[in-house]
C-alpha cells in the first residue's frame, strides 16, 4: 500500500474523512469492490470475472480506500511504448468533491510516466473535459475524433 502525499499540504485535507484515504497501486484488488464502486456512479454492471480479467490486463491500476471500503478507482491500458489510454476513473458519490479524483489522476499519471509513453489518451464523459484539462489533456487540435465499434449488440 502507498499512502499518497497529496494530503500533506500545509492546509491539510479539505475534509477530515480524507485523512484515512489510502492509495493502492495494485491490480490484485477485488472485482466485486470495483463493480460496487462503478454501480455507485451509475455505470452498467459488468461480470466480475471480466472485471478481474480487465484488471489483470491493465498497465496501471490505482484505487483509493477508506478503511476497507473502495472510494475511488482508475486504470490504464497500453503497449508500454507508444500509447496508453486511461479508463474507468470513478469516485464514489459520497466522496466526490474532496480531491480524490485529482489524487487518482496524479497517481495514475505518475505511474504511466515511468514508461515514458509519448501519447496518453482518454475518453471523457460530457461535462468532464474541464477536469481532465487540469492534467494537460486537450481535445485533439487536429480535429481527430474518437470512433467506436460496438460488438455488444
Amino acid at each position: 500500500m502507498v499512502l499518497s502525499g497529496m494530503w500533506r499540504k500545509q492546509e491539510g485535507p479539505k475534509d477530515d474523512r480524507l485523512r484515512n484515504i489510502t492509495v493502492i497501486h495494485d491490480k490484485n484488488i477485488s472485482a466485486n469492490a470495483v463493480q460496487d464502486l462503478c454501480a455507485s456512479v451509475g455505470w452498467s454492471r459488468r461480470d466480475p470475472a471480466l472485471i478481474a480479467k480487465a484488471l489483470s490486463n491493465s498497465l496501471v491500476v490505482v484505487s483509493a480506500w477508506e478503511n476497507q471500503h473502495m472510494v475511488g478507482f482508475a486504470r490504464a491500458t497500453g503497449d508500454q511504448v507508444f500509447n496508453a489510454t486511461i479508463w474507468d476513473v470513478a469516485v464514489r458519490p459520497s466522496h466526490q468533491g474532496f480531491g480524490i479524483g485529482k489524487l487518482l489522476m496524479n497517481e495514475l499519471l505518475k505511474d504511466l510516466d515511468q514508461y515514458n509513453i509519448p501519447l496518453i489518451t482518454l475518453y471523457a464523459d460530457p461535462g468532464t473535459d474541464g477536469f481532465y484539462k487540469r492534467f494537460g489533456f486537450l481535445c485533439d487540435p487536429s480535429g481527430v475524433r474518437g470512433m467506436f465499434r460496438d460488438n455488444e449488440r
